[in-house]
């Protein structure tokens, strides 16, 4: 009895040495700068054209590019109407390039053997950065 902390002790060092020798050798975290991927990818600047046309087209649509008129009661109604047809659109192309971005992501992590990408805004140091990677697929 009084060699069982022993060897529990020691099955604990035999454990510790395989798991550190059996662990995947190499850079296994990568990072993206998702600010960069916004602002650099041709998919987010065609996003974000599409979005601009629909704003004109609901300007047109809903008679809101003139300055309001006195007797033009009708205006705050029409104003909320496009404003909720807007966001509703912005929020349907926002969650499409999320959808993209995350396939993307997960592609060339798996090329470049990464198993956990995180954002680069919470990594302080190391990783490999994917960026430039996931911004030259973004087409």
């Amino acid at each position: 009895m009084k060699y069982l902390p022993w060897g529990l002790a020691g099955l604990l060092a035999i454990a510790l040495i395989w798991a550190l020798t059996m662990a995947p050798s190499g850079e296994t975290v990568g990072t993206v700068n998702l600010a960069r991927i916004v602002d650099e990818s041709a998919r987010a600047q065609e996003l974000n054209r599409m979005l601009s046309e629909r704003f004109e087209e609901l300007v047109t649509r809903f008679d809101l590019g003139t300055e309001p008129e006195e007797g033009d009661v009708d205006r705050a109604s029409r104003e909320r109407e496009a404003y909720a047809e807007y966001l509703a659109y912005r929020l349907e192309l926002e969650t499409q390039f999320q959808a993209e971005v995350d396939g993307i992501i997960k592609e060339v992590a798996q090329q470049e053997k990464v198993t956990i990408v995180l954002d680069e805004d919470v990594v302080r140091f190391g990783g490999k950065d994917l960026t430039d990677e996931v911004i030259a697929k973004l087409k």
